[in-house]
């Protein structure tokens, strides 16, 4: 496997899934801080797809709980299918039952940008610097 360093990601390409407008704002710019070169802030699944669908992207930040019902776990499916590397995001203590068919972190909200940077480490198999 090629040693990948967060310095890398400048050419990457990430999409995070989040109903909450704010939040999803938030996030955005803590993963444009980590360093992910383009970030595709989507707040629904349609719009989600539409960009599976039409950019290639290298990583996923998914809320799962997304309102009226909705998780994103199906579209987690489609990811994987297709070899991207997620984390998934949850306001909620029990999520890793939701999420225990997945090989991904889950980050507990709120988060800060120390917590998604440590996820995003562990989905793309990047060895702390030991810092």
């Amino acid at each position: 496997m090629k040693e990948t360093t967060l310095s890398d990601l400048s050419t990457k390409s990430v999409l995070y899934l989040e109903d909450e407008i704010l939040i999803g704002l938030d996030g955005e710019l803590i993963l444009s801080d980590i360093g992910f070169g383009t970030v595709h802030l989507c707040h629904t699944l349609e719009t989600a797809q539409r960009c599976l669908d039409s950019v290639k992207l290298d990583f996923a930040l998914l809320d799962i709980n997304l309102g009226d019902g909705q998780t994103s776990l199906a579209f987690a499916h489609r990811l994987m299918a297709q070899n991207i590397p997620l984390v998934f995001a949850s306001g909620y203590n029990r999520s890793e039952e939701l999420t225990s068919d997945f090989m991904a972190p889950v980050v507990v909200k709120p988060f800060s940008g120390g917590t998604i940077r440590n996820a995003v480490m562990v989905a793309l198999g990047i060895e702390p610097s030991g810092t």
